[in-house]
């Protein structure tokens, strides 16, 4: 601990008990410094386990529809179906509406070239980014701002903040 601590008083005094709290329960979880593929996968695309084990699943066999990934997989096809249209929207795979000869349409996912699903995560992790930069400015001011905006008639700041040895 450093000379001096921050101490926060008065409504934020609860808050500060949590934090210490959540800080002395990560002391056991170590954070990675680089996060795996499937660390950013679940958090900047929202992507399940099972979406990328779809993926790849359409990856590996090319052209393939709801219903023969739900042969393969076992998955139901509503699941499947809704994984297949967030892997689409994202631009790693391709959807595409086929006519049948019987009449009717049914709906064919096909893989993209590898160099096209690097350049759409690059893109969709760009954004992801600059929200969360976006995110922590704001962040920031909204402490700032709380810190020096009264909350009361007598003009008390919400928080008051001193250093201690």
């Amino acid at each position: 601990m450093s000379a001096h601590t921050v101490e926060i008083l008065g409504s934020g005094m609860d808050r500060l008990h949590a934090v210490r709290r959540q800080c002395a329960q990560s002391k056991n979880d170590p954070v990675s410094s680089s996060p795996t593929l499937s660390d950013l996968l679940k958090s900047v695309f929202e992507m399940s386990d099972t979406e990328l084990e779809l993926c790849l699943c359409v990856m590996e066999g090319g052209s393939i529809t709801v219903s023969t990934l739900a042969e393969q997989t076992e998955y139901d096809r509503s699941l499947i179906n809704r994984h297949l249209n967030h892997l689409a929207s994202i631009g790693v795979i391709k959807k595409q509406r086929r006519l049948l000869n019987s009449g009717g349409e049914v709906y064919v996912y096909t893989p993209v070239s590898p160099e096209t699903v690097r350049e759409q995560l690059r893109g969709e992790f760009s954004r992801w980014t600059a929200a969360a930069t976006t995110q922590l400015n704001a962040l920031q001011r909204d402490k700032v701002e709380s810190i020096a905006d009264p909350d009361d008639d007598e003009g008390e700041p919400a928080w008051e903040v001193f250093y201690s040895e």
